[in-house]
């Protein structure tokens, strides 16, 4: 294990934990509340926080609620910047990802960094007119560490600071946290991988289904396929909001480990003293200064069980998000997160972020394996 920093926004320093805690705060985390910020006019910051990329992100429903977080009259005054770093600005992902967005009016741009390197102030305009900062799935650690190495995440972490809404599904939801359970050791999300095998266009999508709450949820994976000999990873986010964030909670990948399973063994190992936050393939967590909401596609299958007549077993699976932390006696403990509610009673950072915050050493290894562009 690993000791490291953390950049997060300033927020109040308690001593004790909010009565208020959905889950409970122990003494080495205090509840996350915002305060005002003298430089800058908001104190408010907005997020859309999806299980997955593309699924999420195409869904006109999801595209809206990520558009009403803008202070705005009609989408057509929104300005969205798309940056697809995690998926290579691959063409294919941008157009999944921000049509949507499109049809309903906004400007829709784009800021590729993954294979070429824009000057500064290039970068500094495009995110500085955004109202909308939208991050693709895919690979995690290849991603941030791109930013940092550019000095994008500064520019990022500003943006965030001054109300611009941050979203993304899967990698474009773990960025904004402290951390997450990636799949960024899995060698089909590497660069020289993707580029390869998108590089005459799109390749034959095998036939898959998304209707078992539990199956893969990508459809180059099915059941009874064989497994292939990759690890999650923990990655380290910006840490604009405190957690760390498991995509695809209900969902299981070409490794055949579900990653509701596997993400109790990350917490366990690297997480002790984190909130984990599993969020559905098929939801998101909304952040509206300090109030959440748990955002869900209509009529698509997830993990949390819900009483229903209609169901011959009397329960029904719907998507939603979980809570869960390590208990003084090292069990993993877990909660339902509510459908809505103040975010000083559901996120929690950590006091002593480089005694309580633990990397995990394999982002090594991944990095040699899928090495960074450096230009």
């Amino acid at each position: 294990m690993v000791l490291i920093p953390r950049h997060r926004a300033s927020s109040a320093s308690l001593s004790m934990s909010s009565s208020g805690s959905i889950v409970p705060c122990p003494t080495f985390r205090k509840p996350f509340i915002r305060h005002n910020n003298p430089i800058t006019p908001t104190n408010k910051l907005k997020g859309f926080f999806a299980g997955s990329g593309s699924d999420s992100m195409s869904n006109p429903y999801m595209a809206r609620a990520v558009v009403d977080l803008v202070d705005c009259s009609s989408p057509r005054d929104v300005s969205l910047l798309y940056i697809g770093t995690a998926s290579y600005d691959i063409p294919k992902f941008r157009r999944n990802q921000t049509n949507a967005f499109i049809d309903l009016g906004c400007d829709v741009t784009s800021l590729d960094v993954a294979n070429q390197r824009p000057d500064r102030d290039e970068m500094e305009e495009a995110v500085d007119n955004a109202d909308i900062i939208l991050v693709s799935g895919g690979n995690t650690l290849y991603a941030l560490d791109r930013w940092r190495y550019l000095g994008l995440d500064d520019l990022l972490r500003t943006a965030a600071e001054r109300g611009t809404v941050m979203a993304g599904g899967s990698a474009g939801a773990i960025c904004w946290f402290d951390s997450g359970h990636s799949d960024s050791a899995d060698p089909e999300t590497y660069r020289l991988y993707k580029l390869g095998k998108f590089k005459d266009g799109e390749p034959e999508k095998k036939a898959g289904s998304n209707n078992n709450p539990f199956a893969y949820y990508s459809g180059n994976a099915q059941e009874g396929d064989s497994k292939e000999d990759w690890s999650y990873i923990k990655v380290e986010g910006l840490g604009i909001w405190p957690g760390m964030v498991c995509p695809h909670y209900d969902r299981i990948q070409s490794n055949g480990s579900p990653r509701m399973d596997d993400f109790d063994r990350m917490l366990e190992q690297f997480g002790q003293y984190e909130l984990g936050l599993g969020i559905d393939h098929n939801a998101a967590l909304e952040v509206n200064g300090d109030e959440f909401r748990v955002v869900s596609i209509p009529g698509e299958p997830g993990s949390v069980p819900v009483s229903s007549n209609q169901e011959e077993n009397g329960t029904t699976f719907v998507p939603g998000v979980w809570l869960k932390y390590v208990d003084e006696k090292g069990d993993v403990q877990k909660r339902v997160c509510p459908r809505s509610g103040s975010l000083s009673d559901l996120l929690q950072e950590v006091n002593d972020p480089e005694k309580h915050i633990l990397l995990d050493e394999r982002v090594d290894l991944c990095r040699k394996e899928n090495p960074l562009l450096r230009d």
